[in-house]
């Protein structure tokens, strides 16, 4: 089943190819540094380094999180907090200044073609400190349309109410409300108001939206001056108006007036100014229920992952236990509310544990899933017969014809013995773990030459053996602490520094036995990345004996 890719449509802003998204483990970084998988040009003044991040994963759920870009990313207009993922549905428009992009399923709509008049017409700007008053009857039309307009519960009845004050203010007959799809001019209609004379094949002045495109209200008539484009003429339209209506600083939609298929209409005394202050109060709605969409997408988005996030903690041990001779420490904190890595600690009896990481590809649900299967599946391997690489290799063959093809499981499991003096262990495409001795000595324990869990059906594990000191610590962390990048200037840019295993050696190292090495690990990695919202999920387990 191939996987729900998404495309960023650029509709405003330096001429740019959409931009295919695609579900990535760890998602997809945004920004002008060589190693965002999306780069935008060096010369983007208003782009960060590292500007945003975009998860999806292989449900279709999409969501943006800025990475304390210093000029923010906008969705509908609105600043999203950084580092907290926000909610994406198509066609949401996300700014990263200084482009606009409809976030679409696909990379080109079908739209309606703009008449390419820019040539031969011209368009009068209407500028807002130019405005007139308005006269009585225009003003108590104004307030009559605000009441309605701000009732309307959805963009179809605003659209609506929007173009039948347009209608009656301006004098033109025909009112359409037009979605930009592109830079290239294309447009969508959301709703129209035609006279019965202009029924069928409908074309719009490009030079009338390009004009409007800065946020004021464009012009085209003969009583404005200048000339109107033969395009226009042949339509019998001699008046045209089209009004911005804005999220922020970029036109979501436009009002789009004219009166084609009519006898030869002028443009009411005044209709610019009318379309000006209708713009501004379509706009405040229109972000009004933005605002409240997106809110509600949020809501619900935080309400199943808190659930999610709660069940998940009742699979996890506790962060601290006690079995005979030995105390472990365990913390998992997810990227997103859930995440796609574990850990567990079992006790198997005559002075042995057995403690397993795990790290599922991705994060978010679809990661949390495949993490909660693996590691029930291998709790109970282990309690019913307690050989690590018996375990690892059944699971393998579990999880190898259940998952997705971008889905796998890297795993560390081993089975500490106090008795035997031992510790016997299985990597499976791990690699992160480390023993301290007493006398300050660091082993890496990473000999394991096994696949990741579901690479390779056929894969058999060997469990590797290393001796243990009478007295000492092991610390297995996964790859959200090894990869997090660090803060490298004062923008609170994200460079290419990472923690490293030798971040954890250091960690470790200057912990004094006894003290709490999961708290100090995490403060420490907090500091390298210069924020609490860390790029992917970060686990650690210490065992201390």
């Amino acid at each position: 089943m191939a996987t729900p890719g998404m495309f960023l449509v650029p509709i405003a802003g330096p001429t740019l190819e959409p931009i295919a998204l695609a579900p990535q483990p760890g998602g997809q970084a945004m920004g002008r540094h060589e190693q965002c998988e999306i780069k935008l040009p060096a010369d983007a003044e208003k782009v960060s380094r590292f500007h945003a991040r975009f998860f999806g994963d292989d449900a279709g759920q999409w969501s943006v999180a800025d990475l304390n870009s210093r000029w923010g990313t906008f969705v509908n207009g609105m600043k999203i907090e950084p580092g907290a993922p926000s909610p994406l549905r198509d066609g949401d428009l996300i700014r990263i200044a200084p482009w606009t992009f409809n976030f679409s399923t696909v990379a080109k709509r079908r739209g309606v073609a703009t008449s390419d008049d820019e040539r031969n017409t011209t368009v009068s700007s209407v500028a807002i400190a130019e405005n007139p008053e308005l006269k009585d009857d225009l003003l108590k039309l104004l307030l009559e349309a605000t009441t309605s307009i701000h009732e309307a519960a959805s963009e179809q009845q605003l659209a609506e109410c929007v173009m039948s004050a347009a209608v009656r203010g301006t004098g033109l007959q025909n009112a359409i409300v037009l979605r930009p799809i592109d830079t290239a001019g294309k447009v969508e209609v959301v709703a129209s108001k035609l006279s019965p004379s202009a029924q069928g094949g409908i074309t719009f002045s490009r030079s009338l939206l390009r004009a409007a495109e800065a946020g004021n209200v464009a012009e085209i008539s003969q009583e404005s001056g200048g000339d109107v484009s033969q395009s226009i003429v042949s339509m019998k339209i001699n008046a045209a108006l089209c009004v911005p209506i804005m999220l922020g600083a970029t036109p979501a939609q436009y009002l789009y007036l004219d009166s084609r298929g009519a006898m030869p209409t002028s443009l009411r005394r005044h209709a610019s100014a009318f379309g000006v202050a209708l713009g501004r109060i379509a706009s405040l709605a229109l972000s009004n229920l933005k605002r409240i969409d997106f809110e509600k997408r949020q809501a619900a988005l935080d309400s199943d992952l808190r659930a999610a996030a709660v069940a998940q903690k009742w699979i996890m041990p506790k962060r601290l236990s006690k079995f005979e001779a030995f105390t472990c420490l365990g913390e998992s904190r997810p990227g997103q509310y859930v995440g796609g890595d574990f850990f567990d600690v079992i006790p198997l009896g005559d002075g042995k544990v057995a403690v397993a990481l795990g790290d599922v590809t991705g994060k978010g649900v679809a990661a949390s899933v495949l993490m909660t299967a693996a590691q029930g599946f291998l709790h109970s391997a282990m309690l019913a017969h307690g050989d690590p690489a018996r375990a690892a290799t059944s699971l393998n063959l579990f999880i190898s014809p259940r998952r997705d093809e971008s889905k796998f499981v890297t795993l560390w499991l081993g089975v500490f013995d106090l008795a035997k003096k031992s510790l016997t262990y299985v990597d499976a495409g791990h690699s992160y773990a480390a023993l301290a001795a007493p006398d300050g000595t660091i082993t890496q324990l990473n000999a394991g030459r096994g696949m990741p869990i579901g690479v390779d059906e056929a894969q058999v594990y060997v469990a590797e053996t290393s001796p243990l000191p009478l007295a000492g610590r092991v610390m297995i962390v996964s790859d959200g602490i090894i990869e997090q990048h660090g803060l490298v200037d004062r923008d609170g840019q994200l460079g290419t520094e990472q923690f490293e295993l030798a971040g954890v050696i250091r960690s470790l190292t200057h912990t004094a036995q006894g003290g709490d090495e999961l708290a100090e690990l995490f403060a420490a990695v907090i500091q390298h990345a210069g924020s609490e919202h860390l790029a992917d999920d970060a686990t650690a387990v210490l065992v201390r004996w």
